[in-house]
């Protein structure tokens, strides 16, 4: 058989055989398709597969995108703003997790109940006999340090030894100190006759002025440390809803500017406050001006970037988070009052309004609102500074696309579009349930940390903020190189969450500061796994629903998981119990997170990604290549099918092997009928040579 007729029994087995051609170009050509906002998803049940459009008319093809025509993916234009709005993550993270040097966790012995000569006064002194007095008044702690050291019970007072004092400070009393009453029971024994109360007001040790020492945020009033952080979530919820109402009319970088001077007016009030409820409001007015600021520059990112850069800079927005957390510690150590370092982080958003300038505006929002000469000059700009070329027409087709954006708004889809069953109801509820978890995981398991003690609080920070950075760069090669990113991040949180059961394992006989060392690494590894999962959510849970609706998607699990962010920091209640209870608490979170990632992989991966090939054999290879090579070279027709005549890829060198078997199979199946048919044709000849 010749090589002509080989391959043209190639060609027609490849088609009537359903045969693989291989087809380079097809399969490798992926330098477009990189995103995780036009990212292909298969889902394994027919009732999410596309509806059929039979009898459906088509849409109008969409007028060229003149805004990334003129702009592009990425150049010197966005990288400028993409920096100045990732420095806005740095005061926003400083605001959220500042109550950990604001509001540190005292020790034992750092606070007492205080004196009655002391009780009204703003500011008592010390006397002598006030250790005296603690030790009288204080009954002894369940909790010991070792066999010889015993901690005193600072939240509760004998109630007769407040008797006493008020006599001796009202009355000729001259033993203040004497021991409470001691009575003789019935059956002979003695019994200790005391009542003991609750204290109301505190003393504090501390050379650092905190929350904790100014408002006494101790025992019973410890749980109000809890409540400042939940305003804080609460701040948020309520930021992303203005914001959402504001962008409506104002351009997000003048929203931007707006958050920006409310900020630095409500940081500084929430540190030169002296009244704990005026506190927690304006902690609550902060957080809305910091959430405003980052949805408004999210609206920016999303608009100005476009293709792989925009799956990168989704991701990475989260990193300035990380890197605001490394920095926190050392701003912290210049300033011994909570006040001046309220005062402090809303002074460095002065530096962000002077810079602002230097932002570019949303040029689609822009055009969508009719302000064509100001998204002209967006344009522009653009251009000249990513030195690309403009139409002549430019005027022209901004009006056309400007048209058309504002068609588009009107035809938007109404939130209850996500839940009409073209993506299955569990996986939409899914990806809610998982977003609660991942935000609460992301906040909470950082201010935590403020229980380990004060001596490591710094140490500690930095730790949790180099782990959240090392997980967003791992989150983001999930994203960009692997099929099944739901799978691998699902995977990685739920062990993290099972090994964080074993922190009880650590044995509270070793030295404080090991102790310290070998819990923080089951809070690191609970942190890494959770910024791995949060890159991952943040920048890909819009593939689940069609294009159309992935903005509304995206607004509802962040305002889903905000809202419920509002009682997470309740989780530090728990420490009443014990010291590892919080931590259990969110590990078990992490574990039932991660079986709904994993859940979210039955429907969902990447299918851009080609599956990685099996090894060649240096055989096979040989054996393959030859046979492809002699296709080749036999028939130049179909060389356009492929990038270069002498390459092709792994995937398709297999099937070359399957392709000749297939012939083969074909060839053996038709020789007795082609035998047949030859006998027949030279019986025919015979005949009519006779005849």
């Amino acid at each position: 058989m010749s090589a002509f007729e080989l391959q043209e029994k190639v060609n027609t087995i490849t088609v009537n055989a359903f045969t693989v051609t291989p087809m380079i170009s097809a399969l490798n050509d992926t330098s477009n398709n990189n995103r995780c906002d036009t990212t292909k998803t298969t889902a394994k049940q027919h009732n999410t597969s596309a509806p059929n459009t039979v009898n459906a008319v088509a849409p109008q093809t969409p007028p060229p995108d003149i805004v990334q025509q003129v702009c592009g993916n990425f150049g010197h234009w966005q990288l400028r703003t993409i920096l100045l709005i990732f420095l806005c993550k740095i005061p926003s993270a400083w605001f959220m997790a500042c109550i950990i040097y604001t509001a540190p966790t005292p020790k034992k012995g750092d606070y007492y109940c205080r004196p009655p000569a002391l009780m009204n006064l703003s500011r008592g002194s010390l006397t002598a006999d006030t250790p005296a007095w603690v030790r009288m008044s204080h009954p002894v702690s369940d909790e010991r340090d070792t066999d010889r050291r015993f901690y005193l019970d600072a939240c509760n007072i004998y109630e007769e030894q407040l008797q006493r004092d008020f006599i001796a400070n009202h009355a000729n009393y001259t033993n203040p100190f004497e021991q409470p009453n001691v009575v003789r029971q019935p059956n002979g024994s003695l019994k200790l006759k005391v009542n003991v109360l609750p204290c109301e007001h505190f003393e504090h040790n501390s050379d650092y002025k905190s929350l904790v020492s100014q408002f006494d945020l101790v025992c019973s009033r410890q749980l109000l440390i809890s409540m400042t952080q939940s305003f804080h979530g609460l701040g948020a919820f309520i930021g992303g809803l203005v914001a959402r109402h504001a962008l409506k009319h104002v351009s997000p970088r003048r929203l931007m500017l707006v958050g920006m001077f409310f900020q630095v007016f409500c940081g500084c009030i929430t540190g030169l406050v002296t009244n704990f409820q005026l506190h927690i409001y304006f902690r609550c007015l902060t957080s809305i001006a910091c959430t405003v600021i980052m949805s408004a520059g999210q609206v920016i990112l999303m608009d100005i970037t476009d293709g792989r850069a925009k799956t990168i800079v989704t991701t990475l927005s989260e990193l300035f988070w990380g890197i605001g957390l490394i920095l926190l510690p050392g701003i912290s150590i210049f300033f011994d009052s909570w006040s001046y370092l309220y005062v402090a982080i809303s002074a460095s958003v002065l530096i962000l309004i002077f810079v602002h300038r230097w932002i570019a505006d949303s040029p689609r929002w822009l055009l969508s609102c009719d302000k064509l000469d100001q998204a002209l000059e967006q344009l522009l700009n653009s251009a000249t500074l990513n030195h690309r070329s403009i139409p002549l027409d430019l005027e022209e087709k901004l009006a056309h696309q400007a048209k058309h954006l504002q068609q588009e708004a009107t035809c938007a889809p109404r939130y209850w579009s996500i839940w009409d069953k073209s993506t299955e109801r569990q996986y939409i509820c899914c990806v809610h349930v998982a977003w609660v978890g991942a935000i609460i995981l992301h906040n909470v398991t950082l201010l935590m940390i403020r229980t380990m003690g004060t001596e490591y609080i710094h140490v500690n920070t930095v730790c949790l903020g180099l782990s959240e950075v090392l997980g967003i760069f791992i989150g983001l090669y999930l994203i960009l190189y692997t099929r099944r990113r739901w799978l691998w991040c699902g995977q990685l949180l739920t062990l993290a969450g099972a090994v964080t059961y074993l922190i009880w394992t650590v044995p509270n006989t070793l030295k404080p500061s090991r102790r310290v060392g070998f819990e923080m690494i089951f809070w690191m590894f609970l942190k890494f796994a959770t910024a791995v999962t949060f890159a991952v959510l943040a920048t890909c849970t819009g593939e689940i629903v069609s294009s159309e609706k992935r903005p509304t998607l995206m607004y509802s699990v962040v305002t889903h998981s905000r809202f419920w962010l509002i009682f997470g920091p309740s989780i530090a209640v728990t420490i009443q119990f014990h010291n590892l209870i919080p931590i259990t608490v969110l590990a078990s979170l992490a574990v039932i997170t991660g079986v709904l990632l994993c859940f979210l992989n039955r429907a969902f991966w990447n299918m851009e990604k080609p599956r990685v090939a099996k090894v060649l054999t240096p055989k096979t290879y040989r054996r393959n290549s030859s046979a492809e090579l002699l296709r080749r070279s036999s028939l130049g027709t179909k060389s356009e099918f492929y990038d270069n005549s002498l390459t092709i890829s792994i995937s398709d060198l297999w099937l070359v092997n399957s392709q000749f078997e297939t012939i083969t199979e074909q060839e053996d199946a038709a020789a007795p009928k082609e035998k047949y048919e030859r006998e027949r044709e030279n019986e025919k000849q015979i005949s009519e040579e006779h005849l």
